[in-house]
């Protein structure tokens, strides 16, 4: 209960960070590229873990992994 807790909390700490620096162009890029690290992590411990047999979790996962490539492409000005 404590770790799903403390997940809760870092996803909604980057998501105010990510609405944050939407209105701030001078910490977008950093705030962009800890969101990407932080869903691409996410995606990474779900489906490298027994939990990707669990139909929620994985499609929670590989909707972060899209949004982490979301994050990647806007990263590279794409």
């Amino acid at each position: 209960m404590v770790l799903a807790r403390h997940w809760g909390l870092l996803l909604f700490c980057v998501g105010a960070l990510l609405v944050y620096s939407a209105f701030d162009p001078a910490i977008r890029r950093a705030a962009v590229l800890l969101a990407s690290v932080e869903k691409a992590g996410f995606a990474a411990c779900v489906l490298g873990t027994p939990l990707r047999r669990r139909p929620i979790a994985s499609v929670m996962a590989i909707g972060d992994a899209l949004m982490a490539l979301i994050y990647a492409l806007y990263l590279a000005g794409l």
